[in-house]
This record gives C-alpha cells, sequence and structure tokens, in this order.
C-alpha cells in the first residue's frame, strides 16, 4: 500500500479541447495539453489522491492491464511533477 498523497498544485487556467484538457499555468507561463486519460487523472485530483486510490479507479474504467496502467500513470505524474501541476507528499 502506498500513502502518498497526491495534490493539484499551483494556480492552473484550463479549457476542454474536444476530448483533451488545455492547461496553462497562470505564474509561470507552462503549457500541458493532456489527453483523454490525462483530462481524467486531473479531473480525480480534484480532491487529493493516493496514488492506490488512483491507479484502482483508473484500472476500474480503462480496459488496461494493472501494470501497463500503473507505469503509465507513474510516468505522468512525475510529469505533472516536473511542471509543478501536482505534488505528492
Amino acid at each position: 500500500m502506498n500513502d502518498e498523497m497526491i495534490h493539484r498544485d499551483g494556480d492552473w487556467l484550463t479549457a476542454r479541447v474536444g476530448d483533451d484538457l488545455v492547461m496553462m499555468s497562470a505564474a509561470e507561463g507552462n503549457y500541458l495539453r493532456l489527453s483523454e486519460v490525462g483530462a481524467r487523472v486531473w479531473e480525480l485530483l480534484e480532491r487529493p489522491q493516493s496514488r492506490d486510490d488512483l491507479h484502482a479507479t483508473l484500472i476500474a474504467e480503462y480496459d488496461v492491464p494493472p501494470e501497463e496502467c500503473r507505469r503509465a500513470i507513474d510516468d505522468f505524474l512525475a510529469t505533472l511533477v516536473s511542471r509543478r501541476a501536482v505534488r505528492i507528499d
């Protein structure tokens, strides 16, 4: 079990473009474009989530093998952390 909590971080403006979500950091000028799955992760992070809960929700919602989902989400979270969109503590 992983007790780390993932929180949205910073002041991000968002807009839907089709299934994607376009995000811009008002403070830093960073820009991100999230796919449908990335947008779903961002939506789930409206409230802080544990990594395990986030994985479980996405595995249940998408037809993807659990290990593949975990790996992809962990890589995506690392990108969000590097862009200061989320923090993990």
